[in-house]
Parts: C-alpha cells; structure tokens; sequence
C-alpha cells in the first residue's frame, strides 16, 4: 500500500488524505521513523488538519513521544471542536505522557460528549485527588465539575457530592 500511495503523492502532492494514509501505511508496515517524516512533512504544508493530525499523534504514540503528541492534539483542538473519540485520544496522550490529572479531566470530557454526566463528575473528582495539581488545573476541574452539578437532576448531585441533602418540608 505504501509504494502504490508513494506514486499517488508523487502525482497529486496536494491532496492530504493520500499523505495522511501514506504516513499511516509506514507505521503499519513497522517503519514509525518513515512515517513521522512523512508525516511531518504532511503538516507542513497542512498544518491543523484534523485527519492528518490525528494520524500525527497516533503515530507519536507508537514512537514513545506521548508528551508531543499530547502538545500536538491540544494546539489542534484549541482551533476546532474535537470529536469523542479525538477526545478520547487526547486523554490517552495526556495519560501516557504522565499527565494523569489531564488524563481524567479529557475522559470527563470525553464521558460529557456521551452524555454520562455522573461519570464525567467521577473522572472530574478523581483528576481533583491527584497529588501535585496547580492552581489553574485546580480551578478548571473544579469550575467543570460545578458545571456538571448545576446540570444534572437535584436528586443526583447528592450521589457525589457538592449539593445539600433535600429539606424535609415543614
């Protein structure tokens, strides 16, 4: 697939997707080195191209660079709207780089777009117990997670915290 690709670029060095599947047939057939190049090459002259991206910090993941990978999908998702599984991604960068709290807080992200606000709040109240958060982390879990309460039932904020208890009536 690789060679075939090769002569498609060759003759159409304009279109993203044929570099975008060239760079990913390299790392398939084992030769990660070929496929950052090309890929790095592909950004250049695309730069925030979501499918190219993505394949980009896919293909950083396989060569052990998590950390630029991670760096990579949040410059692009700074500009466009990620989908749940870019999301998803995200936190798997964030995760293998050594970044657990980020980790989380992309999986609560990730559990928003699904719909699962209880277990976005649960992935939120776990990135609060990491050791070692700064203050900006802090402040953007904990103004997510109060944005989550605010949207779910009365009835469910009690099952994790962050509402009182409903008052008897009188």
């Amino acid at each position: 697939a690789a060679k075939g690709l090769e002569d498609l670029i060759r003759r159409h060095d304009d279109v993203i997707l044929y570099r975008a599947a060239y760079g990913q047939a390299l790392a398939k057939a084992g030769d990660v080195p070929g496929a950052l190049r090309s890929l790095e090459t592909a950004m250049g002259l695309f730069p925030r191209n979501v499918p190219l991206t993505v394949r980009y910090a896919e293909t950083l993941l396989l060569a052990g660079q998590a950390e630029r990978a991670h760096r990579v999908l949040l410059d692009l998702f700074n500009v466009v709207a990620p989908t749940p599984d870019q999301i998803r991604l995200t936190a798997l960068a964030a995760n293998s780089a050594g970044d657990v709290a980020d980790a989380y807080y992309y999986m609560s992200e990730y559990h928003i777009a699904g719909g699962d606000l209880m277990l976005a709040a649960s992935q939120l109240q776990m990135a609060l117990g990491v050791p070692g958060l700064s203050q900006i982390q802090r402040a953007r879990f904990e103004a997510r997670l109060d944005q989550i309460r605010e949207a779910l039932p009365k009835s469910q904020r009690v099952n994790f915290g962050g509402a009182e208890p409903p008052q008897e009536p009188a």
